[in-house]
């Protein structure tokens, strides 16, 4: 694999904290960041090329060509002629002349990425998605193959293979890859795709039956947003980090995630071949878990768009209200964050079954691996640890086909999600974390969540989708969201390496705030503890907040200032640091002690910051004072209340310079009285994962 080696001069400039009065944030770049020009640029290089003419043109035509002349960091995957050619005749055209200036420009636009990414690069995302859109603001996914002499050779959208002796090619501005197709770019919504899915026709009949094909079909976007409503840059002050910059969401998008069990499988493990026999199956799942149902009107086969019919509930818990955008996403990104020899990489998320979650999981622990386990897989509902428990759960992979649609992904499945007493009962009976970005849908469907590159980590100034950006929601943006309060902000952060935040990434509230949100579901019936993990700061105060569940005020305000080796929190005694999980049991179980009767928790041990150059290690959160866990409240479910939609309310009530506040919300933690609850004469204690 060829190497590629820029030769480049960076002009430096001084950046200004005052807020630039002209910024624009189309895929043009900022004239001030200009290369001084040393070689051959992405233009020449397309206009030189005999086997290219035909994209050059296309380039030409979509007006890109000055863009590729001048200062960049793209990726231009370049369809040659041969590829050209075939696209057209698969359109029923003979040349590019009779393409219009809009097909130019989105054909030309699916080829070119606003970041630089070699082979190698694009190795790590294998049966994944590159970690920036193209500038069609779509997915790009990867594969591998082997060409016909036997390399190895990187797959885009599992059709435009990349030619291996063409591969890399380095300009001044960017990178060249060849390939030997016009990369497909699908207009269709995931519900097109799925009815043109004959392995899942089954299930495709199902949604249509049951009514939930027509939102899969026509949610797509909301035509009422509008950015330039909006400032292009927002300012904020991040405390000890000194001022940021923010832009609104480029997009307001509906996304949707599907979860398909292809018709063999059906067949094979439950001998159905029809939407009946699907329903019956559904019958067995949902009647003893919703019994009040069982003989209510819209039971029946005959009313399958009923919501409390068993087909209904069956085919909503395969389905999020949000687009995941790959399979490397379904977890957290390359699994920032996470010690592989602790834990797996989970995430937690609401299905569009009111009041349930699916756990994704990662397996990236190999001590915890069962025989069929797909290691480096991804998974529903599973749960393994120690011997305790070992729910085998759902391997998820990707169809043949691409199904990157313009409204979500779908995904198959090797056998039924179901919400039911094994899923209570063990599954979700456990410590529930949730980073803060995926509580809310619209950060994942907009392409938000873990993005940019994390290896520039102080950068402020947020200037192109290859850095990455921070982002601010204005009120209304983020279902079930009130912000409000006297210049309030709610953003967040992208991730960067060498920050006490689970996953490098945060959510700040800024200003003089006061934001509602909606929590996520309690699964089941009993007592449970809502926790905030949060890195609190002395050098630059966060301050102090109220905390409101369900609109009532839950003690006193919590100062976000202690470190949770603070007098007012651990008292006289000397903070223990442990350099292993498993030191000293009864020091650790006396420091637990002392720590829990005030409310209090240390980080994960699970969880690290990776250092200032290197993603990979770091110092675990709960060896140092500057990550904690709070317990924010005590909450009882009941049969009457369970499946509720319960609200949290942070406000910001600090006594000096409240403008100039914030609260950071890291990740929450849903934990059941099985979990909290142990200790007393057993001598054990909750473990610190």
């Amino acid at each position: 694999m060829k190497k590629f080696i820029f030769n480049i001069l960076f002009f430096v400039g001084v950046t200004s904290l005052v807020m630039p009065t002209v910024m624009s944030c189309s895929d043009e770049p900022d004239a001030e960041n200009y290369y001084t020009f040393t070689g051959k640029m992405m233009s020449q290089y397309l206009k030189t090329n005999e086997d290219l003419s035909q994209f050059a043109s296309v380039v030409e035509r979509a007006g890109l060509m000055d863009q590729l002349s001048a200062y960049g960091k793209y990726t231009c995957f370049a369809p040659n002629n041969q590829a050209i050619d075939k696209y057209l005749q698969s359109i029923g055209k003979s040349s590019i002349e009779q393409l219009s200036d809009a097909d130019c420009d989105t054909l030309a636009r699916t080829h070119l990425v606003n970041s630089l990414y070699s082979t190698s690069d694009m190795s790590r995302f294998d049966n994944g998605i590159l970690t920036t859109q193209n500038m069609m603001r779509r997915n790009i996914s990867v594969s591998h193959d082997r060409d016909a002499e036997g390399n190895t050779v990187i797959v885009l959208n599992k059709d435009a293979q990349i030619y291996f002796i063409h591969q890399d090619d380095s300009v001044e501005n960017g990178i060249v890859q060849q390939i030997n197709a016009v990369i497909p770019n699908s207009v269709k919504s995931i519900a097109n795709l799925i009815k043109n899915d004959e392995k899942v026709s089954i299930f495709y009949e199902a949604l249509k039956r049951t009514g939930i094909e027509m939102v899969l079909d026509t949610m797509i976007s909301d035509k009422t947003y509008n950015k330039d409503a909006y400032r292009e840059y927002y300012s904020y002050d991040t405390g000890a980090e000194g001022a940021e910059w923010a832009i609104v969401p480029k997009t307001k998008n509906y996304g949707f995630t599907a979860f398909l069990v292809p018709n063999e499988t059906l067949k094979e493990k439950y001998g159905i071949t029809d939407v009946e026999g699907l329903y019956n199956l559904a019958c067995k799942i949902y009647d003893p878990m919703y019994p009040e149902d069982a003989n209510a009107e819209g039971h029946d086969f005959n009313q399958l768009d009923n919501p409390v019919n068993p087909l209904y509930r069956f085919i909503s818990y395969h389905l999020l209200d949000r687009n995941v955008q790959g399979l490397n996403y379904l977890t957290v990104r390359e699994d920032l964050g996470v010690d592989a020899d602790l834990a797996n990489t989970t995430d937690w998320y609401t299905t569009m079954l009111p009041g349930t979650m699916i756990k994704a999981e990662h397996l990236i622990n190999l001590k915890w691996v069962g025989a069929d386990d797909v290691k480096n897989g991804y998974y529903i509902n599973r749960r393994y640890d120690n011997t305790t428990y070992f729910e085998p759960g759902v391997n998820v992979y990707n169809p043949d086909e691409t199904v990157d649609a313009i409204n979500g992904i779908y995904f198959y499945v090797t056998d039924i999600l179901k919400f039911d007493k094994t899923t209570q009962e063990v599954i979700d009976n456990c410590r529930i974390r949730m980073d803060f970005s995926t509580i809310f849908p619209e950060i994942a469907t907009n392409n938000l969540r873990m993005n940019g590159k994390w290896s520039d980590y102080s950068r402020k100034n947020l200037t192109d989708d290859d850095i990455g950006y921070n982002y601010i929601f204005p009120d209304g943006y983020l279902k079930g969201v009130k912000v409000a309060g006297t210049d309030a902000k709610f953003v967040y952060r992208r991730p960067r390496l060498n920050f006490y935040s689970m996953h490098g990434d945060e959510m700040v509230a800024n200003g003089v705030f006061d934001i509602t949100f909606n929590l996520p579901p309690f699964p089941f019936e009993g007592e449970w503890q809502l926790r905030l993990g949060f890195a609190p700061m002395t050098t630059a105060p966060r301050g102090a907040i109220q905390i409101f569940f369900d609109g009532q005020a839950t003690g006193i305000p919590l100062n976000m200032d202690l470190l949770i080796n603070s007098p007012e929190i651990y008292g006289g005694s000397s903070f223990p640091s442990y350099s292993s999980i498993r030191e000293d049991d009864e020091k650790r179980q006396a420091d637990f002690k002392i720590l829990k009767n005030k409310g209090y928790y240390r980080g994960p041990f699970s969880i690290f910051h990776g250092t200032d150059n290197d993603a990979s290690k770091g110092e675990k959160f709960a060896q140092q004072p500057s990550t904690v866990r709070k317990v924010l409240c005590n909450v009882t479910v009941t049969k009457e209340n369970l499946g509720k939609i319960h609200t949290l309310r942070i406000k910001n009530v600090s006594q000096k310079n409240a403008s100039n506040k914030e609260a950071m919300l890291d990740y929450l933690e849903l934990v059941p009285k099985s979990v909290y609850g142990v200790g007393g004469e057993s001598g054990q204690s909750e473990d610190d994962l």
